[in-house]
């Protein structure tokens, strides 16, 4: 059966390749770019630019990403690349925010109530069926996570579940990230995210991921490990 294939607007795919470089790294590192004729260019550090091949790129309609080659023959590639508030997909990764929630643990202390809180971020990552690696996912990895709110403040991550796990190509899990702490009502934080930094699970730039706080589950537990 043939698979329908579209090429993708151009200024979309433009725009989703410079989402994930920095603008403070725009003239310091060398950048992949899709061209409006579907060509990809390699932009160099040190100001010029080369085609890295003749060959033209195309997302067919079930998300994969399709290289078409200058003899006329095609080829999978990986996923269709997207990029939004919670949800990035790079040829290999999928990374998707699916909800957050804030835990509330309250304690009476005499006459007092104590109350301790922690924001729970799940999110799902996807290894495409084309990776040559398998992803390992350990205790560790919290150390190249980063959570914070819109005003600047940082959480503290504590951990991540299940690890260690074993992400192996054409396979998905969902990760439990916590963090210690919420937003407090008088702080006016409209926001939080979780930043997955360089490096951690192949990635190459920093990936953001974000969820309005208006959107934020709420859960009354019995106490934190």
């Amino acid at each position: 059966m043939t698979r329908a294939i579209k090429i993708p607007c151009p200024l979309i795919i433009y725009m989703l390749s410079l989402l994930l470089i920095p603008v403070s790294d725009a003239y310091s590192a060398d950048q992949k770019v899709i061209t409006d004729d579907g060509r990809e260019v390699l932009l160099k550090g040190d100001g010029t630019w080369v085609f890295r091949s003749t060959d033209r790129f195309a997302n067919t309609e079930d998300g994969q990403r399709v290289q078409l080659k200058q003899d006329g023959s095609w080829q999978y590639v990986g996923n269709a690349p997207v990029a939004s508030e919670g949800h990035v997909r790079s040829t290999l990764l999928d990374i998707k925010l699916q909800k957050v929630v804030i835990e509330r643990h309250e304690k009476k202390v005499q006459k007092n109530i104590r109350l301790r809180t922690q924001t729970v971020f799940y999110v799902s990552l996807g290894l495409s069926a084309l990776a040559k690696n398998n992803i390992s996912i350990t205790k560790n990895d919290v150390s190249h996570i980063e959570v914070n709110d819109n005003n600047g403040k940082t959480y503290p991550v504590l951990s991540i579940d299940p690890a260690p796990v074993v992400l192996k190509p054409d396979s998905d899990t969902t990760m439990v990230i916590r963090a210690d702490g919420s937003p407090l009502w008088l702080d006016d934080v409209k926001s939080m995210s979780v930043i997955f930094k360089p490096e951690i699970y192949g990635i190459q730039q920093p990936v953001t991921l974000s969820r309005d706080v208006d959107d934020f589950e709420k859960k009354k537990v019995a106490g934190f490990e």
